[in-house]
């Protein structure tokens, strides 16, 4: 990465977010649906998120990740038919998402291959499993951060936590390979300019740029610890730095299983969306300013974990007890919140 590269940044910024306002082409689409205008303010945003990154990734990315390229095209063009609500069903994207990770995992040769147990790492030797149980990872995570791209800044501002920690990880430990770090760089310098326009509502990822931005970071951490086995990263640091978005996915899962309710048709029953309306009940901060504010709060819970995580990257059993920890954590606020909201109305 160079100098050139920290002044094209903003200048293509700023060229796309003006493009796409000039042509009415992804503003404010969230109309189409309950779940994307949840917390919305007054100001009318552009759906930009996602052709920002696929144009710094064309442009920046080495041609040694052409699979990668193509699929996160691909999984762009997917994001952008639902948010301009071409392609509604949840149900058909979910099929359209494995079609695409499948191409991703397959020909580019992602695999998982060691959990630190002998018996799992058995199973994960035969190659049909492999490909089934990575590409199943990679779309938990996909539609997780999905799910969490509910409030301003809240998605953008996680992965911006999560780059910080590969970062500290990779320069803390000797011997580590930091695989394609120009490329990381340059992601993490786009995601900080976005963040600062995303946490205002100027700007959204949408389902495009969430889908985006999750598949690469999904496929860099896989091949961050593949490429490291001779450093003891433990695979729960992974874990570790993605449990949010994969456990938000998960637990909307079970949720909807448990109340019988259709698995695949969004809500407004996520953790974010509890935590916005119940510092909304309070009154604590103006209309327009709770969305963000309850972005930076989820945000500042997250932060522990980050820090804890980066600092025994290499201790499982650690890693293990704050994954548990931060699911405990989750659920106990959940049902706080469940339970004060209801006693409010």
């Amino acid at each position: 990465m160079n100098i050139l590269s920290l002044f094209l940044l903003p200048i293509i910024f700023l060229f796309t977010y003006y493009l796409l306002k000039k042509l009415d082409f992804l503003n404010d689409e969230i109309k189409y649906s309950n779940h994307k205008k949840f917390g919305k303010n007054n100001i009318s945003p552009v759906i930009l998120g996602g052709i920002y990154f696929i144009i710094i990734i064309l442009f920046f990315f080495t041609n040694e990740l052409l699979i990668l390229k193509i699929s996160l095209l691909f999984i762009l063009f997917l994001g952008l038919l639902s948010d301009k609500n071409i392609l509604p069903s949840p149900k058909i994207r979910i099929i359209f998402q494995f079609l695409i990770l499948i191409f991703l995992v397959y020909y580019s040769g992602l695999k998982i291959q060691n959990l630190e147990n002998d018996y799992l790492n058995f199973i994960l030797s035969y190659d049909q499993i492999n490909l089934f149980f990575t590409i199943f990872c990679l779309a938990i995570l996909l539609n997780g951060s999905n799910f969490i791209d509910g409030l301003n800044g809240l998605l953008s501002g996680y992965f911006l936590l999560l780059l910080l920690s590969i970062f500290f990880v990779s320069f803390r430990y000797d011997g580590i390979i930091f695989v394609y770090q120009d490329e990381v760089k340059i992601i993490f310098l786009s995601l900080l300019i976005f963040f600062f326009f995303n946490i205002i509502g100027k700007v959204y990822l949408g389902d495009g740029g969430s889908y985006l931005l999750a598949t690469f970071i999904g496929y860099y951490l896989i091949e961050y610890f593949y490429l490291n086995p001779h450093v003891h990263i433990s695979p729960y640091y992974i874990a570790s730095i993605l449990w949010y978005p994969a456990f938000e996915n998960l637990f909307s899962i079970s949720r909807r299983i448990l109340r019988k309710n259709e698995v695949s048709e969004p809500d407004n029953k996520h953790l974010h969306q509890l935590i916005f309306l119940f510092i909304k009940s309070k009154e604590i901060f103006d209309d327009k300013k709770i969305n963000s504010a309850s972005s930076i709060i989820i945000l500042f819970l997250n932060l522990p974990s980050f820090v804890l995580s980066s600092l025994l990257a290499t201790h499982s059993q650690i890693l293990l007890f704050i994954i548990l920890m931060n699911i405990i954590l989750y659920i106990l606020i959940y049902n706080f919140i469940s339970k004060n909201l209801k006693i409010n109305k």
